[in-house]
C-alpha cells in the first residue's frame, strides 16, 4: 500500500514539475524581465529619415519586472561626422524584435510607427544617450528605436542593459 501511494505521489511530482517547465518554455520574450545586456552594433547609412523605407535602423527590445529600474545605455565609438553626427532616440512602449542582431530597415517598423514617441534626446559621439525604465507596479516592455547616422560611413555603438544603481 505504501508502494502504491509512494509511486502516485511520485508520479503527481514528475506531471506538476513537467507541466512547470512547459509553462516557462511557452512565455514569449517580452513576458520575461531582462536580466542585463550588452552588446555592440554597426552600420551605415544615407539617409536619415524613418519615412525612407530603406534606413538601417537600430533597436533594443527589453522588458523590465515590477517594481524594478533598468538603465539603458547607447555609446556611440564611431560616428559618421565626428564629434558633429548624431542620432535621435525613439522609445516604443512595447516589445518589438522583428528584425535581425537588433538591426532593421525602417519599413519594417511601419507597423507601429504611430506609437512610436520620440525622447528629444540624441546620441551623439561623446554624448551617450541614457534612461533608466521601469518603477512600474506590473512588467512592462520598452524597445528603444535609433537610425544608423548618414554620411556612408559606419557607426559603431555599444549598449548596455543593467539594473539601475
Amino acid at each position: 500500500m505504501n508502494k502504491k501511494i509512494g509511486l502516485i505521489v511520485s508520479v503527481l511530482l514528475i506531471c506538476v514539475l513537467g507541466a512547470a517547465i512547459y509553462a516557462t518554455s511557452i512565455v514569449s520574450p517580452s513576458q520575461r524581465p531582462t536580466k542585463e545586456l550588452e552588446f555592440t552594433v554597426s552600420g551605415s547609412s544615407d539617409c536619415l529619415r524613418f519615412l525612407n523605407n530603406s534606413v538601417p535602423t537600430i533597436y533594443v527590445p527589453f522588458t523590465v519586472a515590477a517594481h524594478q529600474n533598468m538603465q539603458l545605455t547607447v555609446n556611440c565609438t564611431k560616428m559618421p561626422g565626428g564629434v558633429n553626427g548624431w542620432t535621435d532616440v525613439y522609445v516604443y512602449n512595447g516589445y518589438w524584435n522583428g528584425g535581425t542582431n537588433n538591426t532593421c530597415i525602417s519599413s519594417d517598423i511601419y507597423p507601429i510607427l504611430n506609437d512610436i514617441q520620440s525622447t528629444e534626446l540624441a546620441i551623439r559621439l561623446n554624448s551617450p544617450f541614457t534612461e533608466t525604465f521601469g518603477a512600474s507596479s506590473t512588467l512592462q516592455s520598452y524597445t528603444v528605436f535609433f537610425v544608423v547616422p548618414p554620411g556612408g560611413q559606419q557607426a559603431t555603438f555599444h549598449v548596455t542593459l543593467k539594473p539601475a544603481v
